[in-house]
């Protein structure tokens, strides 16, 4: 099972291109280890990829990835304190940013239905 971090803010939401191109962007995430819960798992590999420390606020929804057949647990947060420096923690990803909805909706078209209306209802659009 795989935790997937919506980070939103002032700024829009947090996406990040990965450095082996696949997918070419996501939002930060990764596999929860033994006996971690998809809010924790989301806190941590968030911390890890970006440097950023979050506050998870809730469950977006869950889906299997139409591609991979895993299944992802999308978990709504925000940035713990002022958001604007987001730095790349860990080498996994080549570039960390704010973006729009539409910047998102245009970087990942695999993007899941309820995260889309969970941007569109925080972020409008």
């Amino acid at each position: 099972m795989v935790a997937v971090a919506i980070v939103t803010s002032r700024l829009g939401v947090l996406v990040g291109r990965c450095r082996d191109g696949n997918p070419p962007w996501t939002f930060p995430g990764g596999k929860m280890e033994p006996c971690e819960s998809p809010v924790d798992a989301a806190v941590r590999e968030t911390l890890e990829e970006t440097g950023l420390q979050i506050r998870a606020t809730g469950i977006v929804g869950n889906r299997v990835h139409p591609m991979t057949g895993v299944l992802m647990v999308y978990v709504a947060a925000e940035p713990a304190a002022e958001p604007d420096v987001v730095a790349d923690g860990s080498g996994e990803l080549a570039e960390v940013r704010w973006v729009s909805l539409a910047a998102a909706e245009a970087l990942m078209e695999e993007m899941s239905g309820d995260v889309r209306k969970y941007l569109a209802l925080v972020l409008g659009g």
